[in-house]
């Protein structure tokens, strides 16, 4: 029994520490979770800071500018209706020399025509004076006004008109002569004569020519350019939406290149047709001015009829080139509106009202129905 003892208080000992560990084990675990907080719930829903500016409508008058390059309004290209060789002019057939309006500009060698037109005078001539002596006898009341014309006639003149016929009987005469079809043939032929010598439509400048003196020309073919160099004309580009601004006569202010001059020109037509390409139209601007020049860039700003109950807003705030966001009830929507006027910065819209909260400043991954703290900066 001595031996049993020991050992059995030995048991004893280690088991009640046993208890002790686990009581101990269950009491600290119940210190731990009772120390715990309950994680805080973070706000899902974000609010999105935009800036906005109350709605200013205006009554505004606008310039539509453009650019490009003058082209004379008077300017055609010198044809030539015949061939022959070029045997020059009233002054020199060259680049930059000026020509009066009637001027010879190109003469080209009719010797051998003209000589065929003077036989076909000759064979009329011929014609009227063997009916002479049958109107003597037949119709002597008209023998002098034919023997005059007769007396008249010139093969190296321009063929006169026919006397005018008094009755049926003489025009009926006259016809079976064959003496009408041969002054119809010479009168064409005439006509063809003239287009040996090609004169100028109106005072000009010559600004190129394709052929010198003594070269071979063929009918059809190019000579050179002629302008008038007091009058020009300036395409200017207008958007569609633009065109109820402007009208024919309306001042339009033009300035060089380099902004050293200036210049006043009017507005002489509006081609309405929409290019499908620009999608604008075009108006015509005509300019006058001594120091202005075929080809010269010229820059154009139109004062048009002033836009009534518009609003002026950067560019960067349309969308899809015509909406806008509006804020109400801290969302945002969409408001459709008219563009009247595109600036270089900045456009003109119809279709807003007086007042309403509009969206100053771009916002990143905006959206209609998107929820927001609406924030003024001019308060």
């Amino acid at each position: 029994m001595s031996d049993n003892h020991p050992r059995l208080r030995q048991r004893i000992i280690s088991s009640v520490i046993g208890i002790l560990i686990v009581a101990g084990a269950f009491y600290y675990s119940g210190i731990l979770k009772g120390s715990k907080k309950e994680p805080e719930q973070k706000n899902k829903t974000k609010i999105t800071n935009v800036i906005y500016s109350p709605v200013t409508l205006k009554n505004s008058a606008v310039a539509v500018s453009s650019n490009g390059t003058l082209s004379a309004k008077n300017k055609i290209d010198i044809i030539s209706r015949t061939q022959g060789v070029f045997k020059g002019g009233d002054r020199p057939f060259r680049a930059g020399v000026y020509f009066n309006e009637g001027d010879v500009m190109v003469s080209i060698d009719n010797e051998e025509y003209v000589a065929n037109l003077r036989a076909t005078k000759a064979q009329l001539l011929q014609s009227l004076t063997a009916i002479l002596g049958d109107l003597k006898f037949d119709y002597p009341k008209e023998f002098t006004k034919w023997n005059n014309y007769v007396r008249d006639f010139d093969v190296n003149s321009t063929l006169k008109a026919l006397p005018a016929t008094s009755s049926d009987r003489e025009k009926a005469f006259i016809n079976g002569k064959n003496i009408v079809t041969q002054y119809y043939d010479i009168k064409a032929k005439e006509v063809q004569n003239s287009y040996y010598k090609i004169k100028a439509p109106f005072s000009g400048i010559l600004t190129d020519n394709a052929i010198d003196k003594g070269a071979m020309i063929n009918a059809g073919q190019k000579l050179g350019t002629f302008i008038n160099p007091s009058v020009y004309e300036l395409e200017v580009k207008i958007s569609p939406s633009e065109l109820s601004l402007i009208s024919v006569g309306k001042t339009v202010q033009l300035s060089n290149a380099e902004k050293t001059k200036n210049y006043t020109g009017k507005i002489s037509r509006i081609n309405k047709v929409i290019d499908p390409q620009s999608q604008s139209a075009i108006a015509i601007v005509e300019v006058r001015g001594k120091d202005l020049r075929e080809g010269m860039f010229m820059q154009a700003d139109i004062t048009t009829e002033k836009i009534t109950d518009v609003a002026e807003i950067s560019r960067t705030l349309l969308i899809d080139e015509k909406y806008l966001f509006l804020v109400k009830d801290s969302t945002l929507y969409k408001q459709e509106v008219q563009v009247r006027h595109v600036a270089d910065k900045t456009v003109f819209v119809s279709g807003l009202e007086e007042g309403t909260w509009m969206v100053s400043k771009t916002v990143s991954g905006a959206y209609e129905g998107m929820k927001v703290n609406p924030i003024n900066l001019s308060e």
